[in-house]
């Protein structure tokens, strides 16, 4: 038909050609001969756009198809070329068919991650479920749920995520059946096998990441079954076959000899249906050269690797991974000449220009494709060791340019696949390793240019949950967002407060089960997550600033000239500190060949006891002996690991005589936030919250000496006093003053840190529920017990009660890092408050209350560490308002109105 079409010349037959090489095209898709219908399909555009334009819905269509031909021959950047084109051309030509840029998404995203750039596909996912959640009425909206779904499980997989992982597994698993009843009745088995495959794999490789490979292998079990009724006829079963090779060879029990036999199993299944169903064996045969490198059989390796560079297919992203890969072998087999060979090879197949760069010291990102893997990041680390290890050899100062550049390089991947939550294991095994090359490398020089360059990188890399909730909660209440926008948020919230609730009250009364609690927790947060980010894109100007970079110079300039900021860091057992004062930085090696750990650990464990024994550590002497060396008073401690349980006071010789202070916060990031929150002093009114009656001294939320501690903070500056405070009491009173103060009992659940709790009256304040709150105190004390206690985060420290103020926005917290006397924490804080009042910055009221406690009793058993040392200070530290007596007189004025309204609720008459 087409052939005759050629023969008439009348230009009316061009659209009916047009129409007859549609179908050839589509039967040549149908029997598997894609490159008869890519050929076609090509000719069929042609046609089309010699009388019809570029945006016509035909000619976008075409596009889509030709996309769809070229992922399926394995050539992903020109499908995406064509993908890309369609979607442009139907957001501004058919705004009204979203849905033909959505169906496709799945393909796009697949595309996106064989070729590198795994943010391009998270957004597009996440623009996808956002699309098809939101659209019922589509024909194909449950399919491309189930799709959706599985794609991000895959994704955060990657990146490390697992329980979000888990979490999107199970929503597709869940929408199986919808599915299935989808399917023609003819093609319904072969199909669901097709779907049963993809979710067994995904759980399959998401249990071997967490190791769980007892459930790794009942999946193996099942896909095998799944396996017993193909006949690969279909490309599924053929790619789920060698796919399930692949998987088999990582079961941690095989020999070498085993997984070797699965991996060339797998190998010659995609070499012997490459032709007919395209699959490709280079991912396996790179695993295969992994698996010989790691059992030390570089030369096997090396050889494999070679041979697979030799392939004309490769994209630059896979180039990158092997001639990395490459250069590490030949610098094991000490081919150093070589292996530097292949890194320039590897740099140069990354390189947007490759002709434009001469000098790798100078190279930055924006020079480089955006391919931001782990695998890529991982390459990036193997040349900057590379170099960093033929500088000690050499000491030729272009190989310690080069390797400092590969870490910075490095640390700009991170920030580009690192998304903003807390760090996952696999991240915050990357942080590290940066960390690691940085340090060295600032150890090597101890430049101050070198170290504030280290700083600023790590800084940004640092896991940023507490700075971004802190930033968000404190911006939000001036920004102009529509209720209609707020309301979202606020249902959000509602819904993850009611089912944590849920399961602090009583896993056993709920009718759901926990497990399924907390994957409705995990969704929402998710949510929670999104929206926020859409309000900070588009309300506010904190988009732009989380984006940014950390700049070191600018929180420089906010120290004061007495102020020394002292950043830890442990590499495995040794600790090192970044100094930095108002002029320069500088790097310290605090430890070397010593458990610095253990004995740090025992200190503490002494501290918090109250008969014990205080002997202070020689590495800890000597740790206090390096920072004063520096001359400065006010410090500012960011601890890391088990630094985040030690008061420093207590290294400090004659501490309490000395001018010294000391203050604290979680990350550079965060306290160049919490400098900017108080511009101008406040004054002095403070909230004090407790769950017990004013006379009653009965009940579990009795503390013996809270009553003596309200009434000496009363007596030293203004204040209001809620006894019997509930939940929503302490919610509706808060922002009435600029300091809250909470005496009452709390709660740790070390496992589950959003379940710990402060134990108000009749009903407890989760920490979960303090996470999304927006908070305008300047201060709060929680004298608690433990308020500062909790479970240990990677790259956060530890998630207490405390940080959860933290999130809400409170640039000012006291807490307390062990289970305090009730009498001294009495006593103490009315000596807090006095000084508070006078003006005093919040770190020397806090020293000088401690110095008080210990001048006040006469019994040296209570001059122990234990009473006095766990109150520390986080944040900002800058003075209140001078309180005059008269001011007070007028401020009684306005608060007292305010507990006679309470105090009336409280009463018969009020109820």
């Amino acid at each position: 038909a087409y052939k005759l079409t050629n023969e008439i010349g009348s230009d009316k037959n061009v659209f009916f050609q047009y129409l007859i090489l549609n179908r050839v095209y589509h039967q040549y898709g149908y029997l598997g001969k894609w490159k008869q219908a890519l050929s076609y399909a090509k000719k069929d555009l042609e046609v089309l756009l010699d009388t019809l334009p570029v945006e016509h819905i035909r000619a976008l269509r075409i596009f889509d198809d030709l996309g769809y031909i070229y992922t399926l021959q394995g050539d992903p950047e020109k499908a995406n070329d064509y993908y890309e084109k369609s979607h442009i051309l139907y957001r501004k030509y058919h705004p009204g068919d979203s849905a033909e840029i959505y169906v496709n998404s799945d393909r796009v995203a697949e595309n996106y991650k064989s070729l590198g750039l795994r943010q391009d596909e998270f957004r597009l996912l996440s623009a996808a479920e956002n699309y098809w959640n939101h659209l019922s009425s589509h024909k194909e909206a449950f399919y491309q749920r189930f799709i959706t779904y599985r794609k991000l499980a895959d994704w955060y997989n990657f990146y490390g995520d697992y329980k979000l992982a888990e979490n999107y597994l199970n929503k597709q698993e869940k929408l199986f059946d919808s599915v299935s009843v989808l399917h023609k009745k003819t093609e319904q088995k072969a199909l669901d096998r097709r779907d049963l495959l993809a979710i067994y794999a995904d759980y399959i490789q998401l249990y071997y990441n967490t190791e769980d490979f007892n459930k790794a292998e009942e999946y193996i079990a099942l896909s095998k079954d799944l396996l017993t009724h193909s006949n690969r006829y279909y490309i599924w079963d053929v790619k789920g076959e060698i796919n399930l090779c692949f998987l088999q060879s990582k079961l941690p029990d095989n020999t070498l000899d085993e997984s070797i036999g699965f991996l060339k199993q797998a190998i010659e299944l995609a070499l012997s249906n490459k032709e007919r169903f395209f699959t490709n064996p280079t991912p396996y045969e790179i695993e295969l050269a992994k698996r010989y490198s790691n059992s030390g059989l570089y030369q096997k390796a090396l050889e494999t690797v070679s041979e697979i560079l030799e392939s004309e297919t490769l994209n630059d992203h896979l180039r990158f991974q092997l001639y990395c890969q490459k250069g590490t072998l030949l610098s094991q087999l000490t081919h150093d000449g070589q292996a530097l060979i292949s890194y320039k090879e590897a740099i140069t197949s990354i390189l947007k220009n490759p002709k434009s760069v001469s000098d790798f010291s100078a190279l930055t990102l924006e020079q480089l494709k955006a391919f931001y893997t782990y695998d890529t990041l991982e390459g990036m680390l193997q040349i900057g060791h590379f170099y960093l290890q033929l500088y000690r050899k050499e000491h030729q100062v272009s190989d310690f340019q080069n390797a400092f550049n590969s870490y910075l390089l490095a640390s700009g991947m991170f920030s580009e696949i690192y998304i903003g939550d807390i760090y996952n294991p696999r991240l915050f095994r990357f942080y590290k390793e940066i960390e690691q090359g940085l340090i060295h490398c600032s150890l090597l020089k101890n430049d101050s240019a070198i170290v504030d360059s280290s700083i600023e990188a790590l800084e940004n890399n640092a896991s940023k949950l507490t700075w971004s909730k802190f930033v968000y909660n404190q911006t939000k209440q001036q920004l102009k967002v529509p209720d209609s926008i707020l309301n979202v948020e606020l249902k959000l919230k509602s819904l993850i407060n009611y089912y944590q609730t849920k399961i602090y009250e009583a896993k056993e009364e709920s009718n759901l089960p926990p497990d399924s609690l907390s994957r409705r927790i995990t969704d929402l947060n998710g949510k929670l997550r999104k929206h926020q980010e859409f309000v900070r894109e588009n309300y506010s100007n904190y988009y732009t600033r989380s984006s940014g970079h950390f700049s070191i110079e600018a929180l420089k300039q906010q120290l004061n000239e007495d102020q020394l900021v002292v950043k830890f860091s442990f590499i495995d057992t040794d600790l090192f500190a970044f100094v930095i004062d108002k002029k320069q930085s500088a790097i310290l090696q605090l430890s070397d060949k010593t458990d610095i750990k253990m004995s740090i650990a025992t200190y503490v464990k002494d501290l918090s006891v109250f008969d014990s024994e205080i002997r202070i550590p020689k590495e800890l002497s000597s740790l206090a002996k390096k920072l004063l060396e520096f001359n400065k008073n006010q410090l500012t401690i960011l601890p890391a690991e088990t630094l985040n349980l030690l008061p420093f006071e207590t290294l400090i010789p004659d501490y309490f005589n000395s001018n010294v202070v000391i203050g604290y916060s979680s990350s550079l990031n965060l306290y160049h936030e919490q400098l900017k929150t108080v511009e101008d002093k406040e004054n002095l009114t403070v909230g004090i919250f407790t769950g017990q009656d004013e006379h009653s001294f009965l009940g579990g939320n009795y503390l013996p000496s809270v009553s003596k501690e309200i009434n000496v903070i009363s007596k030293n500056c203004p204040s209001v006093t809620f006894y019997q405070a509930t939940k929503a009491d302490f919610l509706a009173q808060a922002s009435s003053f600029k300091v809250l103060h909470l005496a009452m009992h709390s709660t740790i659940d070390n496992e589950n840190p959003e379940l710990s709790s402060l134990n108000f009256y009749n009903q407890d304040l989760l920490v979960g529920e303090l996470y999304n709150e927006s908070m305008d105190s300047d201060m709060v004390v929680l004298s608690a017990c433990d308020t500062g206690n909790g479970q240990m985060f990677n790259g956060e420290g530890i998630q207490s009660v405390s940080k959860a103020f933290t999130y809400a926005g409170v640039p000012s917290t006291v807490m307390s890092l062990w289970k305090v006397d009730d009498k001294a924490t009495a006593i103490l804080m009315g000596s807090f408050y006095k000084y508070l009042n006078a003006g005093k910055p919040k770190d020397v009221a806090l020293k000088w209350a401690k110095r008080d406690y210990v001048n006040s009793t006469m019994d040296s058993e209570l001059k122990h560490p234990y009473y006095w040392s766990g109150f520390v200070i986080s944040g900002n530290v800058e003075p209140f308002k001078v309180q005059e007596n008269h001011r007070k007189w007028w401020l009684s004025l306005l608060i007292v109105p305010l507990a006679i309204l309470f105090f009336y609720r409280k009463s018969k008459f009020g109820k």
